[in-house]
């Protein structure tokens, strides 16, 4: 497997926050769930896709990140595949400011240079290597068929899946697919570009 390498600097650091730079927030939920997204917590009645929909939005608004009703989730489906979802070229933010992709195109390019999708919608950060986040969505943004019956099918058959804290590497949306029943988090990326935010509720 192609990895990457952690390089550390021997000795006494200063703690540095780093500044916002106008973008559009990209999370994965602290919250997980069976393919069946409407039996998730926060899906509020709702059911498939309309359910990953209500719980990104309730997570980023519970989280009080900006715009959180500009929330979608990166899932494919049978009739829109997840890069469709994005309305905005990016870049695309973690809530520490850390860039994912400057664009879609390299959000569903062939290349992976920026930093993972591991950070949660409370800051909290993935140390889980085995946690795994439902797609349904190869590397390009496209879908494949395992999607759970359109994330309506908890019980059945399978979920495409990613990893989010294996770098970005093409596995981050595309690692394997699982059994519908497992639980398993998702990816929300922001419509909207933050241009200036502190990280605290406005």
């Amino acid at each position: 497997s192609l990895n990457h390498l952690l390089c550390l600097e021997p000795g006494a650091s200063e703690t540095v926050s780093p500044r916002w730079s106008p973008g559009a927030l990209a999370f994965v939920t602290s919250a997980r769930g069976t393919g069946e997204l409407g039996s998730w917590p926060g899906a509020d009645g709702l059911e498939g896709i309309q359910a990953g929909f209500r719980i990104c939005r309730n997570l980023a608004a519970a989280a009080h990140l900006p715009s959180p009703t500009s929330f979608v989730p990166w899932l494919s489906t049978t009739l829109v595949d997840a890069v469709d979802r994005l309305t905005t070229d990016g870049p695309f933010r973690r809530p520490d400011g850390g860039v994912v992709a400057i664009d879609i195109a390299e959000l569903a390019g062939p290349s992976f240079t920026r930093n993972s999708l591991h950070q949660q919608e409370d800051g909290l950060y993935i140390h889980d290597s085995f946690d795994r986040v439902w797609t349904g969505t190869f590397p390009d943004g496209t879908g494949d068929g395992h999607r759970c019956d359109d994330w309506t099918d908890g019980s059945t058959g399978h979920g495409r899946s990613g990893a989010a804290n294996v770098g970005r590497v093409e596995q981050w949306t595309n690692i394997n697919a699982y059994f519908c029943e497992d639980e398993q988090r998702l990816y929300c990326f922001s419509n909207v570009i933050t241009l200036f935010w502190d990280g605290f509720e406005s």
